[in-house]
């Protein structure tokens, strides 16, 4: 199921989102979520979608950088940007960043 994606000026985006409990991660409707997501993002297409760009004020996202997005891009361009590709991954109450 692809999700509807919000546009500029939804509160939801201006918005503090709320961690997920630890008994809300293992949830059939979390990895459903989760799913939906994966295919949203996909389909958009993106790199990244986080739960509040799809009006849902919880700290989730899906990540995914994909080969095929970068075809015809020069090698050389794509070091400059220090791109490679990123296997799919969930990030559920990130508290940080870290820069390289």
């Amino acid at each position: 199921m692809r999700l509807k994606i919000v546009q500029v000026g939804e509160p939801v985006l201006r918005q503090k989102a709320r961690p997920l409990l630890q008994e809300e991660i293992g949830l059939p409707e979390t990895q459903q979520l989760i799913e939906w997501m994966r295919e949203t993002m996909r389909d958009a297409p993106g790199v990244g979608l986080a739960a509040p760009q799809i009006g849902l004020g919880i700290q989730l996202a899906v990540i995914e950088d994909r080969t095929e997005y970068s075809q015809g891009v020069a090698a050389e361009t794509m070091a400059q940007r220090e791109r490679q590709p990123v296997g799919f991954h969930v990030l559920i109450n990130p508290t940080g960043c870290r820069s390289r």
